[in-house]
C-alpha cells in the first residue's frame, strides 16, 4: 500500500528527479499507471525483466495495450477493480516471465489514485525449481533403486562375494532371470545353488509369485508323482478325501526348484519332461490336464552327462532342463570370497548370541589356502563349531581341526624345518585339547594319548592350554 506525499522543503521538480533515480536504481522493474489505467512511469529494470520497451508502453493506456496484444494480462486494472493488492506470475508476450506484485496507490483522503506494479526476475527461480524437480525425481529412483537392492541383501544375504567369477556370474543370471527359458544350475555340494536360484527368482518377472523348492533327493520313488503333480480325491488309499495339488500347481505364477534333479527315477523324468514341453499337468487319478504358467529352475551335482550314458537320467529331458546352463565355482576357485564370508557368519552369530567374538588373521589365512571339499557350508559348519567352542574373545589357530592343520602341513612343507616345527607345534595342541574334551579325566586323556598324566601335564603347561578343556 502507498501514500503520495512530497518533502515540504524540496520543490516539485526536484522531488520528482530524486523519486525517478530511486526507482531507476531498484533491481526491480517498476511500472505506475493512474487511477484511468494510464501508464505514467516506467524504470529501466522493467525493461530487463519483461522485455518490453519504456517507449512502447510509457504514456499507453492498460487497455489499449490488452487490446494490440502487448499485454496479454494487466494486473493493475485488477488492482483499480478489487482495491486490493494483486501477486501473480506472468508470462509476457516476450516469453519471458516474472512475478508482479500490483498495490493500490492512496492519496491523503484515502482514494486510490493509481497502481504501482513491482516486477520481480523468476526466470532463475523458474530453472532452479524445474533443477530441483529433475533432482527429486532423480533423487527417487536413486532411492528405488537402492531400496530394490537393499531388499534383495537383505533377503539373499547369503552372496557375499569379491571375486570377479561371482560377479560375472550375478551379472549373467540378472540378464536371464528377466526370461522364462529353463536354467540347469550345476554345482558341487554346498556351493549355494538354492540361494542363486532364488536370487535368479527375486530378479524376475514372477518375483511377487511363489518360490517353490523340491528336493528330489528326499521324497521317496513312490511319492513323486503325488508330490509333483498332485492328485485327485480316493485315488490311492490314504489318499486326502479333497484331493491335494501338486508342487508345480503351487508354484503356478511363480518360480519351482527342482533340486538334485540327476536323483529323479526315470518314471517321473519321462513325465515331467511332458510337463515342461506342454506346461500342463495332470494329477495322479485325475483325467484332465491342468495349465501351468510356471518358471522351472534346475539344480544338480551330478554330471548328467555322464548319468545319460549309465541309463539313469534322459537325453531328452537334459536337453530340455539345459536351455541356460549355470555352473557355480567351488569355494577353492574363489578364495578371495572366503574372508567376506567368514566375517558374514560369524557377524550373524555374534548378533544371534549377542557376542562379539573376533578370529585371527592367522586362522584367517589358513582357512583361505583350505581345500573346502564342502564349500560354503562347510566353512558356515566350521565357523558356527569353532564360535561355540571358543572360550576366549577371539577364535585362534589351536581351536582349528586337526584335519585342517594336516592339510596345511602337507601343503606348506617345502623343507622349511622351522615352519614343520610350528605346523607340528599347533597340531599336537591341537590334538591334545581335542582329546581332552572327549574324556572325563586326565587320566584318561593320557591313556588315550599314550603317555601318562605326568607328560600330559607338562604339554598342558607348555601350550598354555586353557583349563577349561581340563575336566
Amino acid at each position: 500500500m502507498f501514500f503520495l506525499d512530497s518533502v515540504s522543503h524540496i520543490d516539485k521538480e526536484s522531488n520528482k528527479k530524486i523519486k525517478d533515480v530511486a526507482l531507476d536504481a531498484s533491481s526491480d522493474g517498476i511500472l505506475i499507471s493512474d487511477n484511468k489505467g494510464n501508464i505514467v512511469y516506467v524504470n529501466n529494470a522493467y525493461e530487463n525483466i519483461t522485455g518490453l520497451k519504456k517507449d512502447e508502453v510509457t504514456g499507453k493506456n492498460l487497455n489499449k495495450l490488452l487490446k494490440d496484444k502487448i499485454f496479454n494480462v494487466a494486473v493493475s486494472l485488477a488492482v483499480l477493480e478489487k482495491g486490493e493488492v494483486v501477486s501473480t506470475i506472468h508470462k509476457y508476450v516476450t516469453g519471458k516471465s516474472a512475478l508482479t506484485t500490483a498495490s493500490p496507490i492512496y492519496d491523503a483522503t484515502n482514494n486510490i489514485v493509481g497502481v504501482i506494479c513491482n516486477t520481480r526476475n523468476i526466470s532463475q527461480l523458474i530453472t532452479l525449481r524445474n533443477e530441483l524437480v529433475e533432482t527429486k525425481k532423480l533423487t527417487e529412483r536413486y532411492s528405488n533403486e537402492i531400496q530394490r537392492l537393499r531388499e534383495i541383501h537383505m533377503e539373499y544375504e547369503g552372496i557375499i562375494f569379491k571375486s570377479k567369477i561371482m560377479k560375472d556370474m550375478l551379472e549373467l543370471l540378472s540378464k536371464v532371470a528377466l526370461f522364462d527359458s529353463t536354467i540347469l544350475i550345476y554345482g558341487e555340494s554346498g556351493t549355494g545353488k538354492e540361494v542363486l536360484a532364488k536370487f535368479i527368482h527375486k530378479e524376475s518377472n514372477r518375483r511377487v509369485g511363489p518360490f517353490i523348492k523340491v528336493n528330489c533327493a528326499a521324497i521317496p520313488n513312490e511319492l513323486f508323482e503325488s508330490e509333483l503333480f498332485g492328485y485327485e480325491s480316493g485315488s490311492f488309499t490314504g489318499a486326502s478325501q479333497k484331493g491335494k495339488p501338486g508342487l508345480f500347481e503351487l508354484a503356478n505364477e511363480g518360480t519351482i526348484l527342482l533340486d538334485e534333479v540327476g536323483e529323479l527315477p526315470l518314471s517321473v523324468q519321462c513325465k515331467l519332461l511332458r510337463v515342461i514341453q506342454e506346461r500342463e499337468v495332470s494329477r495322479v487319478g485325475g483325467h484332465r490336464g491342468i495349465k501351468l504358467n510356471v518358471r522351472i529352475l534346475a539344480a544338480t551335482n551330478r554330471n548328467l552327462l555322464q548319468e545319460i550314458k549309465k541309463g539313469n537320467f534322459r537325453e531328452d529331458l537334459f536337453f530340455r532342463l539345459n536351455v541356460i546352463p549355470i555352473t557355480v565355482p567351488p569355494l577353492r576357485e574363489r578364495r578371495e570370497d572366503i574372508p567376506g564370508l567368514i566375517s558374514y557368519f560369524l557377524e550373524n552369530l555374534n548378533r544371534k548370541y549377542k557376542k562379539n567374538i573376533t578370529i585371527s588373521d592367522e586362522v584367517i589365512n589358513l582357512m583361505m589356502s583350505y581345500s573346502w571339499k564342502g564349500n560354503i557350508r562347510e566353512l558356515q559348519n566350521l565357523i558356527e563349531y569353532l564360535f561355540i567352542i571358543n572360550p576366549n574373545d577371539e577364535i585362534c589357530i589351536e581351536q582349528l581341526p586337526t584335519k585342517l592343520l594336516a592339510e596345511q602341513l602337507i601343503l606348506n612343507n617345502k623343507g622349511d624345518s622351522s615352519k614343520l616345527k610350528d605346523m607340528m607345534y599347533i597340531i599336537e595342541k591341537n590334538i591334545i585339547i581335542s582329546t581332552l574334551k572327549n574324556h572325563s579325566s586326565m587320566r584318561k586323556a593320557a591313556n588315550d594319548l599314550g603317555v601318562d598324566v605326568s607328560t600330559l601335564s607338562r604339554k598342558i603347561k607348555r601350550y598354555g592350554i586353557d583349563t577349561f578343556y581340563i575336566k
